[in-house]
């Protein structure tokens, strides 16, 4: 493992060429002479100064993260068929799918961004794939553009799922933290060497996220030292200060992917593709908008009044309606809670400014007069919101590519570009196959949810309603017929 000589096998594997190598991991292309196919074994070689108590251990949580590893299943991730240890040589290797196609590291081009619809598109997939690898009780740990590959058809596919882990965990097994595998994606708590957990990966995708979209590494300095200290205690600068045209939301909800506390981050992988998809359909972000440190003012908009309440859909995006609202959450915030709903009860009250003939100010032009705390019951009404349901929408195609769209009760609540991956190629013909899990927050109640699927010149549509609990969630199935392209909807 530490020259450069070419083993000819690896267990059964017949190794054919180097394909990279790692601080103390090479890979390689192989042959699985059984299954007469393609394959890609990475081997991993222990310190030599580690114990046989400490080696004995990490063999063990070696091969069972492999096993788990390969007991994933979804379509953007890097398989993991095997795993085990050499017999001539003593390493340890796992054997993963070989994929056709290149890695995105190798497409970026430095302070170039890429289109932020494609941008977060692309991370969308990859935090979906993330989420499974999480929903098994592993952490990835080395999220980063080399470890996401691109299909030929454009769709990622995220490698090392279960390999990557072992890469890591080498240093707590030496004195010596010689390497971090990327440092411009490590998390502050893997760089001060604390435990990680799955939002490690949440903000190493952040990261991935915000090259993309600004061209530019969100800590880039002149060494590793210097960039794990900015991982540590730097805020990057906002993406739309250098990419004039990105939507609003995009700098909250990196900002929430990025937070240095744990806590502050998204819990799970799914949160963060909410607000992504949020974020495309033109909506604020739901999660990343009550990070802490900000007032959510939302639910006080929607329960002021008849004349001041904001429009809503089922996703809860909120457009006021009257400029003068502003003043209202301006009061909530500047003046704390009591104050400003005493000015929010003064607005509503009053009539509009234009139809008035006067400014909003008092006479002595001193701007809103807050006064004295007011009585209990001249308050709004503040009731807490009921709980929402969920709707999870599972969508598997056997399209090469297309775009799908999801309505609520007429409301555009879904639109994504979908892609198939080859699974298998019959006398020329490839079969494809694809998934898309899509969450969407509704109001308790019933619903009408129609889905649309375009592909080419082809079209299919389909509608269905059912009724969604509170604080439950409610499983739609969507399948398009491999013979006949036929849409179905059923719930599960």
């Amino acid at each position: 493992m530490t020259g450069a000589t070419l083993p000819s096998a690896l267990g059964r594997y017949e190794v054919l060429e180097e394909l990279g190598r790692g601080a103390t991991t090479v890979a390689y292309k192989a042959r699985d002479p059984v299954l007469d196919r393609a394959v890609v074994v990475k081997a991993l070689a222990l310190p030599p100064d580690v114990s046989e108590k400490e080696r004995a251990a990490f063999e063990a949580r070696f091969l069972e993260e492999a096993r788990r590893a390969s007991l994933l299943s979804h379509p953007g991730l890097v398989a993991t068929h095997d795993c085990g240890k050499d017999a001539a040589t003593g390493a340890l290797f796992v054997v993963q799918e070989h994929v056709s196609g290149t890695s995105l590291a190798r497409v970026l081009v430095a302070g170039e961004p890429c289109p932020w619809a494609e941008a977060l598109g692309l991370i969308a997939s990859v935090g979906q794939a993330l989420q499974q690898v999480h929903a098994a009780g592993l952490v990835h740990r080395d999220v980063r553009p080399s470890n996401i590959l691109l299909l030929d058809s454009g769709a990622p596919k995220l490698a090392d799922s279960g390999v990557a882990r072992f890469e890591t965990a080498r240093l707590t097994l030496t004195s010596a933290r010689r390497a971090f595998g990327a440092p411009l994606y490590t998390s502050p708590e893997q760089a001060v060497g604390e435990n990680v957990d799955a939002r490690a990966d949440i903000f190493a995708l952040g990261a991935v996220a915000y090259r993309l979209l600004t061209g530019h590494d969100a800590f880039a300095a002149e060494n590793p030292q210097r960039i794990l200290s900015r991982v540590i205690h730097d805020q990057p600068q906002p993406a739309t200060s250098l990419v004039p045209g990105l939507p609003g939301g995009v700098d909250e909800l990196l900002a929430k992917a990025l937070a240095k506390s744990r806590k502050d981050r998204y819990a799970e992988a799914n949160s963060f593709c909410d607000d992504i998809d949020d974020v495309l359909g033109g909506r604020p972000p739901r999660h990343a908008r009550s990070a802490a440190g900000k007032v959510d003012t939302s639910r006080f908009l929607l329960t002021a009044g008849a004349e001041a309440v904001a429009d809503t859909t089922a996703t809860g995006t909120i457009r006021t309606r009257r400029r003068r609202m502003l003043r209202v959450v301006a009061g909530l915030v500047a003046l704390g809670l009591v104050g400003g709903l005493e000015l929010l009860r003064r607005e509503l009250e009053a009539p509009d400014a234009a139809s008035s003939g006067r400014p909003s100010v008092d006479p002595a032009g001193r701007g809103p007069s807050i006064g004295a705390a007011p009585e209990a019951s001249d308050l709004p009404s503040l009731e807490e919101p009921k709980p929402l349901a969920r709707l999870a929408f599972d969508f598997r195609h056997t399209l090469e590519r297309g775009t799908l769209v999801v309505r609520v009760d007429g409301a555009k609540v879904v639109e994504r570009r979908v892609t198939g991956a080859v699974k298998k190629s019959v006398l020329g013909i490839k079969f494809r196959e694809g998934r898309l899990l899509q969450y969407v927050d509704l109001p308790p109640g019933r619903h009408e949810i129609a889905v649309e699927v375009r592909w080419g010149d082809d079209r299919r549509d389909d509608t269905i309603a059912g009724n969604f609990t509170a604080g439950a969630t409610r499983q739609l199935s969507a399948r398009v017929a491999r013979i006949g392209k036929r849409l179905s909807l059923e719930w599960q």
